[in-house]
């Protein structure tokens, strides 16, 4: 594991119990559990970004810029074997 690093926090004891009989019932280890859901809300919280991001993008569009699905085949050299 040297690619990672120690992460030390405190948590609500009166939750603690509650939290090791999910892991229990998950068979999966405290640490397992607790990184999954570390690691669920970065990708969430970069998803969000990214969503906030595409729409402020969307918006400065103009209907100028828009293109056709095959104009579009055309210029990433994609072979478009279906008409719409």
């Amino acid at each position: 594991m040297a690619n990672t690093i120690r992460i030390n926090f405190e948590f609500p004891k009166e939750e603690y119990p509650y939290l090791k009989m999910i892991c229990a019932q998950k068979g999966t280890s405290l640490k397992e559990f607790a990184t999954d859901l570390l690691m669920k809300a970065i990708e969430e919280y970069e998803d969000q970004k990214l969503t906030k991001k595409a729409r402020a993008r969307l918006k400065e569009l103009n209907e100028k810029d828009n293109i056709s699905f095959d104009e579009a085949c055309n210029l990433a050299e994609w072979k478009n074997d279906k008409k719409i």
